[in-house]
């Protein structure tokens, strides 16, 4: 009996077609004499495209012993669906959605023709496809699409940079250059482009590039325009984003203009594990991001960065990182943006980024209320395990390990290690944690100038810490009169808060950082590691 046909075929068959028409040598209309099937048969060896086309033939095998068979029927379906776009009305094509509303139509149409039931259903039973259902190419893809979009608009519409982007030029060879056989594009952008600011922001795109090695050329003069006039450039080169502060820009005039290239490559998986542990999976391509030889790339500016979704990746556990030379990385963070699979970070300069998903194994976790948090935060390089494969949840935390934490949390620099406390020595491995605590107010010593750094916290003190994080966050919680005691009296032992703690146990519990134990809030007892590590992330997550 055969599975049944599900949507996922129609959009299935959309990459497919994509993936075909970006071996077309730049943007030419569907039926301008395209050979789909001659261009399949130069695509089944491309390494870029083979565990899609693996997958599927692996699907097709099951239902037909024959990958030939498979080759007929991928050939003679592109024939029909070149046939159909060739005769299909695109003059009212709009925008994206139009574009993909007409492939997706047209696959459909060819598909329930009844010609393709082996090829559909082995589709059907795919799963690397599952992310493009959701419309998160992968970013191998996604210029591909983009470029199809472009194609099917007739040049004239825009999907980069959120609209109103500025692209290549169809101008002279000296503006625009594009070495196919090298993998390389070279966008020489002039100085008028400034011409095309939208609300205070230039975008070039060079998003529908196929190519790995992209470069924007920016002169002095455009970069100095665009400084004058505080205006911020966004350089789209599809799967990677910067945007440069105007001030970043300033500074890069002096240096008379920059070369800013991005070089993406596939990663070695084998060696980041072997490098690095078993606990990193890489979840989209290694990009290089360089500046030439004019300038260095400004450091601290806002980056993008696009993971392939994948069945079994967990979002919540990817982050970016600096791939060093000898293999080695380097956390970077990193956000997601909602509603995209990119992850956004401030970019330390030129070097070579990933995305990677890092699982962390505690086998003391199974099971546990904090499992989950304890893993998302130790894929945020902020908990840590004591070894052997251990976390131990239930341990109560010591006041220097907290602090350690808060500091990592709220990423604040730790340039020393004085700290004033008799207690607190300058080697000590918590020192400039403690340090840098003290500095931004977050936390208190003793009145005998100690900091009882091996005293377990309690969960009083940690409150107060909390409370102070969220004010130096911007997100203090304004008590009105009354308030305080407000919020305490629902718990049983709101009496047994100190009374320099009652304020900030009250912040912390509205902002929903700090939740009861039994009923109650136990301020005086030892808060545990576990209890630690989630009221953190409740921080990190916090928006005010």
């Amino acid at each position: 009996m055969l599975r049944r046909v599900s949507t996922r075929v129609f959009t299935c068959w959309t990459l497919l077609f994509l993936m075909l028409l970006s071996l077309v040598g730049g943007p030419a209309a569907p039926a301008a004499g395209l050979d789909l099937p001659g261009l399949y048969d130069r695509l089944k060896d491309e390494p870029a495209y083979q565990s899609y086309r693996q997958e599927l033939l692996e699907e097709y095998r099951e239902l037909n012993s024959s990958g030939q068979a498979m080759d007929g029927d991928i050939r003679s379906f592109l024939a029909d669906v070149q046939e159909r776009l060739a005769n299909a009305d695109t003059s009212s094509l709009k925008d994206e959605d139009d574009v993909n509303a007409l492939v997706m139509k047209t696959a459909a149409e060819v598909l329930l023709t009844g010609n393709y039931s082996t090829l559909a259903n082995a589709l059907a039973a795919t799963s690397d496809f599952q992310s493009i259902l959701k419309g998160n190419f992968p970013p191998a893809l996604e210029p591909v699409r983009r470029e199809v979009v472009n194609a099917l608009l007739g040049g004239g519409g825009q999907v980069a940079g959120g609209g109103g982007a500025v692209v290549p030029p169809t101008g002279t060879e000296e503006e625009f250059k594009r070495d196919a056989a090298a993998g390389i594009v070279t966008w020489r952008v002039r100085p008028e482009a400034a011409a095309g600011i939208k609300d205070n922001k230039l975008v070039l795109s060079l998003s529908g590039e196929t190519v790995p090695i992209r470069t924007f050329s920016l002169p002095p003069a455009l970069l100095q325009d665009l400084g004058q006039k505080k205006a911020e450039l966004e350089l789209d080169y599809g799967p990677v984003v910067l945007t440069l502060p105007a001030a970043s820009l300033a500074a890069l005039s002096v240096s008379g203009g920059a070369d800013l290239t991005c070089r993406q490559e596939s990663p070695d998986p084998a060696q980041i594990k072997d490098v690095n542990g078993p606990a990193y999976r890489a979840a989209g391509m290694v990009y290089t991001l360089t500046a030439g030889e004019k300038a260095g790339l400004p450091a601290g500016i806002s980056a993008r960065i696009k993971y392939e979704e994948r069945q079994g990746l967990d979002r919540d556990l990817l982050g970016v990182y600096q791939v060093q030379s000898d293999g080695t990385i380097v956390y970077c963070g990193g956000r997601g943006v909602e509603g995209s699979p990119y992850l956004e970070f401030a970019l330390p300069g030129a070097g070579s980024y990933i995305v990677l998903e890092y699982r962390a194994d505690f086998a003391d976790l199974a099971g546990h209320w904090a499992a989950r948090d304890v893993e998302i935060m130790a894929a945020r390089h902020i908990a840590a395990g004591v070894g052997e494969g251990r976390f131990e949840p239930d341990r109560e935390i010591t006041r220097a390990e907290f602090t350690s934490l808060l500091q990592r949390v709220l990423g604040l620099p730790a340039p020393g290690a004085v700290t004033g406390f008799s207690d607190v020595p300058p080697e000590a491995w918590y020192a400039p944690s403690v340090a840098a605590a003290v500095r931004a107010g977050l936390v208190h010593g003793y009145e005998d100038k100690t900091f009882k750094p091996d005293n377990p916290v309690t969960r009083a003190e940690m409150a107060a810490m909390l409370a102070n994080a969220l004010a130096l966050k911007g997100q203090a919680v304004r008590q009105e009169s009354g308030r305080v005691e407000a919020v305490l009296r629902n718990f049983k032992d709101q009496m047994d808060v100190p009374s320099w703690a009652r304020s900030a146990m009250a912040t912390a519990v509205t902002a929903g950082i700090i939740g009861g134990r039994d009923g109650g809030l136990a301020p005086l007892e030892h808060a545990t590691r576990a209890e630690a590590v989630v009221m953190l992330k409740r921080l990190m997550e916090s928006r005010g």
